[in-house]
């Protein structure tokens, strides 16, 4: 399961970063957040040994794990996209990612 949740990452980075090249924004956003929303499922499921439902991460997050849900939380509620915002969360994923000592999504 934690396989197919990696590649699902890197998939979604990789997606986020053509948007970035072709100038849609709101179209790289969606892939890095679902990319943070990925991490943070492998996260649980690490602890946990199963996958949780939205409803039930976010909580279990920020008890657990307050500076991933202080960062899911502060980049789902944006409304507008912009490079800099995009960087900036793909960095973010991107570090959460090196912390969980898992494989790079630059693969």
């Amino acid at each position: 399961m934690e396989g197919e949740l990696i590649e699902r990452v890197r998939s979604l980075i990789k997606a986020g970063d053509r948007y970035v090249e072709k100038r849609n924004f709101e179209l790289a956003y969606d892939s890095y957040l679902d990319a943070l929303y990925a991490v943070a499922a492998i996260i649980a499921h690490r602890e946990t040994g199963r996958l949780m439902p939205i409803r039930e991460l976010k909580p279990y997050l920020r008890v657990r794990h307050p500076g991933v849900h202080d960062t899911i939380e502060r980049y789902s509620w944006m409304s507008s996209f912009d490079e800099s915002t995009v960087r900036a969360l793909k960095k973010e994923v991107v570090e959460l990612i090196g912390m969980m000592n898992l494989p790079s999504p630059e693969k």
